[in-house]
This record gives structure tokens, sequence and C-alpha cells, in this order.
């Protein structure tokens, strides 16, 4: 590989993996790799691209690129003779409807398994990849004995059984053949879960949660650890054999107290017991002395948005259980109405078990984190190029810009008047979902002659000069970081924005993807990019 490339093929990559990928495809171009025949990386990446823009072509068109991101990988395996390479020429010969070609390309990948040579894959891949090969050659009962056997090398792979579900699927619909058998690939599903401080514990309620979780195939929990209904259903999924991720609102010390201690009995035992066995997902940096209930809120819609994402990362379909407090449903204005409400926003499957609480009881262990002023804020900074706003250049096409800008805005409901400073604008939002729109409408106005960071988390206002006001917390600091890693064109949000906003949104839109940490004191800051095709 010529090593000049591997920069600018790594930024491609990034952001055909964000949803970019016009931009992409625009870069590509413009660094002269279009023309490159002698480079495998180069290609490999060429085909990456042709195969993104046929999933969103149509008839012929899709056709041909399918046909067109075949032909790159196969030159690339012409140079490479890796197997990665010749299998994805196969299948998108296949799909592109020579299926000739990806018969003799099946066959080469066959015996380049069997050369003895060492291919430098996991032993997953290389079953999995014999398992496609065979399917090619519709060799569909060795095809299947070969997934079973990709199946038992890594049983836990769930993102690699994933992605060649969606292959296998994707081959079989072209085939015509029936695809159940694809199903041994079926990840265990993901589950969000929440409740009311239940202090009255039933044989009948554990049975009807461990019915749910044998059902349902459960192996992901995401949710709190509060006393009653959350370490019930946590103990229940850990006895399933689930992975159990919690989602705390505070640090562990100071959540015990607050939500665990006040129950009394055997409640701090059980906590510490559950959080030794499972993963603990601190919220990234927030205020860090929030104990009221928009950090309670903000914890628990990236639970649920924690929850969505895994499933769609195993191509599956994220649910919700609620331990109900009431004989006919979910307390009215409860935290876990809100949060029973607000799955219902996605159309995500919901499930709801009765239990009984005490209300005084309840009322005393929330006494510590009643209202304490804070509120939830979603912040957009949006760097403009200077032609757009620097005072006195400001060019006729950008005052145009400007004026669009202002008419798709005007519904968008804001916390505060949108802030100038220099080339940059601050927007404040109570919704993530509402910033998120009004981000998408910015990129689609400016294209590259714009970059947008957000973040959302509990903020406060601080008396500003002349009787204003201004927002304090980590909301205002974050966006500012995550703008300088952003490039032109994209937009890049935190965790907490992200998963908020997949708690939200229903499968299909609104997708971000992780690009990893952002180094920035005091912590990093995991970075994710809102893909702009997925609204």
């Amino acid at each position: 590989m010529n090593t000049s490339n591997t920069g600018v093929l790594l930024r491609i990559i990034a952001l055909a993996r964000s949803g970019a990928l016009d931009r992409a495809l625009r870069l590509f171009n413009d660094e002269g790799l279009e023309t490159v025949a002698d480079d495998a990386a180069v290609l490999s990446v060429k085909g990456r691209l042709l195969k993104d823009q046929a999933r969103r072509g149509l008839g012929d068109d899709r056709m041909r690129l399918w046909r067109a991101a075949g032909d790159a990988y196969g030159r690339a395996a012409d140079i490479s003779g890796a197997t990665y390479h010749l299998i994805n020429a196969a299948t998108l010969s296949l799909l592109g409807g020579d299926a000739g070609l990806a018969g003799d390309r099946a066959r080469r990948v066959l015996e380049t398994l069997d050369s003895g040579q060492d291919i430098a894959e996991t032993p997953y891949y290389l079953a999995a990849t014999r398992a496609e090969a065979l399917l090619l050659l519709s060799r569909r009962d060795e095809a299947e004995a070969a997934l079973r056997q990709a199946v038992r090398l890594a049983p836990s792979a769930w993102e690699d059984h994933a992605t060649t579900r969606r292959q296998f699927r994707l081959i079989l619909s072209v085939t015509g053949e029936d695809d159940g058998w694809v199903e041994l690939l079926r990840p265990p599903s993901s589950l969000h879960f929440a409740g009311p401080m239940i202090q009255v514990e039933t044989p009948q309620l554990r049975e009807a949660i461990d019915r749910l979780l044998q059902d349902s195939r459960t192996g992901f929990a995401f949710g709190a650890l509060a006393g009653g209904a959350d370490i019930i259903v946590a103990e229940a999924v850990l006895d399933h054999g689930a992975e159990l991720e919690v989602v705390l609102p505070f640090p562990p010390g100071r959540f015990r107290a607050t939500s665990v201690e006040p129950l009394g009995r055997d409640w701090p035992v059980r906590f510490d017991r559950i959080l030794s066995r499972s993963t603990l997902r601190p919220l990234q940096e927030s205020a860090p002395h929030a104990t009221g209930l928009a950090q309670v809120k903000i914890a628990a819609e990236v639970a649920m948005g924690r929850a969505a994402m895994n499933a769609r990362a195993l191509s599956d379909e994220a649910m919700q259980l609620i331990l109900a407090d009431e004989a006919d449903g979910v307390t009215q204005g409860s935290v876990t109405q809100w949060i029973e409400t607000r799955w219902r926003r996605s159309m995500r499957p919901q499930h709801i078990i009765g239990g009984k609480s005490t209300s005084d009881v309840t009322i005393a262990a929330r006494a510590d984190i009643a209202h304490d002023g804070l509120f939830p804020a979603a912040v957009l900074v949006c760097a403009f190029d200077e032609a757009v706003l620097e005072t006195g250049h400001t060019t006729s096409d950008a005052l145009d810009l400007l004026e669009r800008l202002d008419r798709s805005s005007r519904d968008l409901p804001l916390l505060m008047p949108p802030a100038q400073v220099g080339r940059t604008i601050q927007a404040v939002f109570a919704e993530p979902g509402d910033a998120a729109e009004a981000a998408h409408r910015i990129v689609a106005i400016c294209g590259d002659r714009c970059r947008i960071a957000g973040h959302y988390a509990v903020a406060d206002w601080k008396p500003g000069l002349f009787g204003a006001r201004a927002l304090a917390g980590s909301t205002t600091i974050w966006p500012e970081r995550l703008l300088t890693l952003t490039p032109a064109g994209a937009i890049y949000v935190s965790e907490t924005f992200a998963m908020a906003l997949q708690s939200i949104s229903p499968d299909g839109t609104n997708h971000a993807v992780c690009l990893g940490d952002a180094a920035g004191a005091p912590h990093s800051l995991e970075v994710y990019a809102l893909d702009p095709e997925a609204r």
C-alpha cells in the first residue's frame, strides 16, 4: 500500500461511516484516487464507497453500482490476494446480476482457504467467509454447516454475526431462497428497564420478569440501579446470564445514599452485589455536583439510547420493560411515567408488568433528589466560513444563505436567543431532537461552509452583563472542544447527545456513528457523527 494515501483514506472512511457519503466521494476524487489502479487499499475504499452508493440507489443504477463495486474489490484482490477483497467482489458480482462471475470468484475464495496459506484473519471470519462462498455456489447445506462452525468458534461475536446475517440475507434475497436458517446468527435482544422504588416483592412479579427475559432471549440490559424495581430486574437479568450495563445519574456512593439506602432492609447490600457483577457506565462530563431530577432524566435517556444503539449494531430491535407501581399502570407524573412515555416516542416494543409500591417510602427516598434548579440543555455551536458571518465581508450569496437559515429555523423552540461570537453561533434547545433537526437544516443549506458540534447535559443560568443571562455548565465547554475536531459539513456530538437522541428516535432515523474518543481535560469525550441521510 502507498503509505502516502493512508491518512486521506482514513479520513474518507471516517466520512463514509458518519453518513457523509457525498463528501467522502468528493474527497476521494479530489485526491486523484479515482484513477489509482495499483493500490489494493485505495481500490478497497473505492469498492466500499460504490457499495454505499448502491445501497441508496434504485433500479438499473443500483445494479451498475453493485457491479462497479465488485470490480473494484476484484482488482484489489488481484493485487493483495486477500480473501476479504475477493469475497466482497464475489457477492457484489451476484448483486450486480453476474452470477457466473460471482461463482468464479467464490471458487477462488475456497481455493485460497483450502491452500493452507497463512491468512491474517480471525477463525470466525475464515469460517464465515467459507460459508458465504459456498452460499454463492448454491451449496446451501455446506454453507449452513460452515456457518454453524463459525458460530461455534466465536459464539459471542455478536457484531460479526450481525454483519454476516445482513450479508447472507442480501444474497438470499437475490437468489429467492428461504433465509430462515440464517436465524442461527440472531443475536440476544437488548432491554431497557425502569420502574418505581417498589418495596414489596412477590414471587409472581419475579416469575413474570423471568418469563419475559426467557421469551425475548434477553442478552443485554441497560438501566439504573435504584432500590426496588431497578434492583429486582437487574438481579433477574444477571441470573438469566445476560450482560448488565448500569447508567447512574450520580457517582455510585451518592446514588446509593439517595436512591437505595432510604429503603433500608437489604437493598444496599443487593446494590453493591449487582454493581460488582455489572458494567458501570458513567455519564459523560456533566454537572459534577448535580443531584436533581434533570440529571436523573438524562441518565435514563442515555440508558435508553444505549439499549437502542446496541440493538441497532446487532441488526435487532430494542425493547423496554417497565415495572408499574399501580394496578392500573404507572403513576401519573412520576419519573417512571416520563421514561415510559419517552420510549413510546421511538415506537419500539414495550412491556409493562405490575408491582406494588409504598408511596411514603418513595417520597422519602426521592427527597434528596428533588428539583435543584438545573435543567437539560442541548447546545449547538455552529462555525461558518469567513464569507458567511465576518462583518464587512459578507457576500450577497452569503446574505441569501443567512436569510434561508433564518427562515428554516423559526419553528424550532429555543431556550434563549442565539448568540454570535465571531464566526460561530451558539443555539440552546431543551430537546436534543430539536437541536439535531436544526443542525441538519443548517448543513442542508450551508454544506461545507459550516461545522457543527453539540452536547447535551444539565445546565444552569448565570448572570451576564447588563442584566443578560448566560448558560453555565459543561454544555458550553464540550461543544467548543468537539468543534476543533469536526470537519467541514459534518455534525459531531457527544455520547450523551447521541444516546438521548437515539432514545426517542424510531429505528432508521437519527443514526449516530461512534468515531472514538476525543482528548480533552479533565476526561475524554466519546465522539459521534450524526448521519445526515437518516433523519
